[in-house]
């Protein structure tokens, strides 16, 4: 039986990376230096902090990079409300891609109708926009982990 592996160029690689440039300490040349590898190697997406959206989409205009952004960052424990402001205010900065993440203690605690009405309602403020949920794993079991995933998928 003979293998054959398909070989992708660096350039197709790195159109499949969605670049997180979430650091809190970097400052706005931090940022810029990190726009410009992802502008210069044509990544798919970055994903910003919410307080630098409005400064990525207008630095990689025309470049074809997405921008994105986190939603309820770093723990997930904001209110529902606050996630649902948050995801507005970054779709009218120009954020086109949301990674909402999960409030953990929420899935731990097994309160499935909580986590997912707040997955639910971040997807329905992005409008269709693509969003994504950011389980911790390293901070639940497998159960959790499946369980999270499922409302999730149930959520939208």
């Amino acid at each position: 039986m003979s293998e054959t592996t398909e070989q992708i160029t660096e350039a197709q690689l790195a159109a499949t990376i969605d670049h997180a440039i979430l650091k809190p300490e970097f400052t706005r040349d931090d940022v810029d230096e990190q726009l410009t590898i992802a502008r210069d190697w044509k990544v798919f997406s970055v994903c910003v902090r919410p307080s630098d959206i409005a400064h990525a989409v207008q630095f990689l205009e025309g470049s074809g990079v997405a921008v994105g952004t986190v939603i309820g960052f770093p723990h997930g424990t904001t209110s529902t409300a606050a996630k649902v402001a948050e995801t507005r205010q970054a779709a009218a900065d120009g954020a086109s891609e949301f990674d909402m993440v999960v409030n953990i203690g929420a899935l731990r605690s097994g309160f499935d109708d909580v986590v997912r009405d707040d997955i639910r309602a971040v997807v329905e403020a992005a409008g269709g926009a693509v969003t994504k949920v950011i389980l911790e794993v390293s901070l639940l079991d497998d159960e959790q982990i499946e369980r999270g995933s499922r409302l999730a998928e149930e959520a939208g």
